[in-house]
């Protein structure tokens, strides 16, 4: 019987972390990296996460990758509309994100991770209670959390301290929404991040709407880009981190890392 249970933690400290304690960990980052993610890889998108844009630079050329850029006025970008409805044949791209890239970024080559969001967790749930049954692993969910704003009442403005990150809501309700979706025991924690969100379900789109990243998106005219990331359950699609890379989840190339792990006691 599986001794499994499900815990929360925050950005590149409870990466690390989940990591030394051989956790499944799955990346939330709601608005709006893990919901482009979720939305490119469900089209037959690969994924390079980076968080420095001239080591993106570097990574394209490396990889033959089309590297992302501003919404708007690049091909790909951090929105999740620029997956859709797309024929082209080269369907790889660097993805620049300060936080769920910087988070994916930090799962190690002989780990492997998930990418989550409201989009896909019904799915992400699905996939991680068999994991973890599986492999009698623990799980932790990371909110990636996101810059440090300030709302006048006009605008929302960003700090510029890159490196400060807070508590991001859409990230928690995010991760409670996979949460509940996780039919293993949980931490009190896990357990109050799953109860905010049921709590909080049928106003979602209206409480992210008022959050710091709902107000950014509406004023910098991506009104679109967030009715996209606040759908709940429109992907069956569980990106899997592995490697530098994401792309669709592969069965064989988990089995393999956990065996190897196991092997090496890790």
């Amino acid at each position: 019987m599986s001794r499994s249970q499900v815990t929360i933690d925050w950005f590149l400290e409870g990466v690390d972390y989940a990591q030394k304690q051989n956790n499944i960990t799955i990346i939330v980052d709601t608005l709006r990296f893990s919901s482009a993610t979720v939305t490119a890889v469900a089209n037959g998108f690969e994924i390079y996460p980076v968080s420095d844009q001239d080591y993106g630079r570097e990574l394209a050329r490396k990889v033959g990758a089309e590297l992302s850029g501003k919404p708007g006025q690049a091909k790909y970008s951090i929105s999740p509309l620029s997956y859709l409805n797309c024929d082209e044949e080269n369907r790889k791209v660097v993805l620049f994100s300060p936080n769920g890239a910087a988070c994916s970024e930090r799962i190690l080559g002989n780990y492997y991770g998930l990418v989550g969001t409201l989009l896909n967790a019904r799915a992400a749930g699905s996939l991680i209670t068999k994991l973890a049954k599986r492999y009698d692993s623990d799980v932790t969910v990371i909110a990636a959390g996101e810059q440090r704003a300030i709302d006048d009442g006009h605008r929302v403005t960003y700090f510029k301290e890159e490196s400060v990150r807070v508590f991001a809501i859409e990230d928690y309700l995010g991760a409670g929404a996979i949460i509940s979706n996780i039919e293993l025991p949980k931490t009190p924690e896990a357990q109050l991040c799953e109860l905010a969100c049921k709590a909080a379900l049928k106003d979602i789109a209206a409480l992210l709407r008022e959050s710091f990243s709902g107000k950014f998106l509406i004023q910098h005219g991506m009104g679109n880009d967030f009715d996209h990331c606040v759908q709940t359950d429109i992907y069956d699609t569980v990106p899997m981190i592995h490697a530098g890379k994401i792309s669709k989840f592969e069965e064989h190339t988990i089995n393999e890392i956990h065996k190897n792990n196991k092997r090496t006691g890790k």
